[in-house]
């Protein structure tokens, strides 16, 4: 009877100071897995910008970029329309014109949506508060001399030679 009890009392005991050990070792887990998701979470917050303004751009470049994808050459000249108005800029200002003023001619409105795209990089970089724009690369563009744009997924989708190419490129940087 005293050796049975003795070993329930050394199990229990054993018990105790393991459980203790396990939720140390599961506050600690916690503790790292909430800096992981900390982490993982400010990679995989919306697109945002230092101002409403910026974001706006930002958004209507994607949709331009869209458009481009798709060959929509007139749904490009809208939202170019649109990015004028909002432009302070006037190198930028005239870069959206050209886009709207070559609704008959998409290789235009391509050529000035890659040299908008070089007018913005900076804006991007400098202003982005949190998410994430990839560069995304064609070499091919422009009869080899290559052209970048930005794109909020990792996926190639060419603005460049839309259904002709679609996935001719490859992410060449991250802004974040």
């Amino acid at each position: 009877m005293k050796r049975t009890i003795l070993c329930v009392s050394l199990l229990a005991l054993s018990l105790t100071a393991c459980k203790n050990d396990a939720k140390s070792n599961e506050e600690a887990t916690a503790e790292e897995r909430t800096e992981q998701t900390k982490e993982a979470n400010t990679e995989d917050l919306p697109l945002a910008f230092n101002s409403d303004e910026q974001y706006q751009i930002a958004r209507l470049y994607l949709d331009l970029k869209d458009k481009l994808v798709q060959e929509d050459s007139y749904g490009a000249k809208k939202i170019a329309e649109i990015m004028m108005k909002k432009f302070s800029d006037e190198e930028k200002k005239n870069k959206a014109e050209e886009i709207a003023n070559n609704e008959d001619n998409i290789e235009n409105q391509r050529n000035a949506f890659f040299q908008l795209s070089q007018m913005l990089e900076p804006t991007f970089a400098e202003t982005i508060t949190s998410g994430k724009l990839y560069q995304q690369h064609c070499p091919m563009a422009f009869d080899g001399k290559g052209a970048f744009w930005f794109s909020t997924e990792e996926e190639i989708m060419n603005p460049y030679f839309g259904d002709k190419m679609l996935h001719c490129g490859k992410v060449e940087g991250i802004i974040k």
